[in-house]
Parts: C-alpha cells; structure tokens; sequence
C-alpha cells in the first residue's frame, strides 16, 4: 500500500478522534431544552427513548443505548426522581418494571425533540453550504464503515 496515502488517511482520522471527543464533551454538558431546567444529554435521551417507547424496560434501555443495566438504571433512577419517569410493576412479576414518561416528562421530551430539529437543521444547512450532497454522502458512507469496525471489533 502507497505510505504516502496510508498517511494521509492516518492524519484524516486524527479529525475524526477530534470530533469525536468533542462530541463526547459536549455529550456531558447539562442544558435547558426550553423548560428552564438543566439537564444532561443522556438523561435527555434516555427521558425520549421511554417517552418514544411507552413501556418499556431498563434492560431496553441498556441495550438500546449500548450500555450496562447499572448505568441505564441510574439514569432512570434520576429521571424517577425528578418526576419524569414512572415506573408501573407487571402484575403476577415483581422483576418485570416497565418505564413510562410522566406528562410532564412527555412535554421535556417533546421540547428536546424540537431543540434536536433545529440543532440538526442549522448543522445541516452549514454542512450543504460548504459541501456537496455526494460529498457528504461520501462521508455518512466513510463513517459508517468506521462504525461497522468498532462495533464488530475490527480493530
């Protein structure tokens, strides 16, 4: 393989790490979604899975968002405890705890939902200002082989 490309392609990933670890900063920074309270991204999104998916369980949390039982639980846990999140027991199994967004936790999450779109739409807007549609469509393809190698230990 041509040294000269392969480093090319190296310095190229050097982007890549630098995005993501400033997308990782600002995954843990905590943020008013309209209604004047601060919250941090996972709980945001963990608050819009149960509201998206009425019912469902801890361990669905957990798998959805790629993370241990433990984590997903506190992040409920917190949810719970702000009024968010409720949790309703399944009859006849006391293990089986379903997560429902409260009303209040309904409207957060619609508020976040609206934040998203607009955050996403003026991303989109200066990413088509200073790029192609097949340069972009080039990068999704790129970065979803990168995906494709971390998620099955390619590396």
């Amino acid at each position: 393989m041509d040294k000269e490309l392969l480093n090319e392609v190296e310095e190229s990933m050097e982007i890549f790490y630098a995005l993501v670890m400033e997308s990782y900063d600002d995954y843990s920074k905590s943020r008013d979604y309209g209604n004047g309270q601060f919250m941090p991204m996972a709980e945001i999104h963990t608050l819009s899975l149960i509201a998206e998916n009425g019912g469902i369980l801890v361990s669905d949390v957990a798998k959805m968002w790629n993370r241990t039982l433990s984590a997903a639980s506190q992040n409920v846990n917190k949810l719970v405890k702000k009024g968010l999140v409720k949790k309703v027991k399944e009859p006849g199994n006391n293990k089986a705890v379903h997560l429902y967004a409260t009303e209040k936790g309904c409207e957060l999450s619609k508020m976040h939902r609206e934040y998203d779109d607009k955050s996403m739409s003026k991303v989109a807007s200066v990413l088509l200002q200073r790029h192609t549609i097949d340069e972009l469509r080039t990068a999704v393809s790129v970065l979803k082989t990168g995906l494709d190698l971390y998620e099955n230990g390619g590396f």
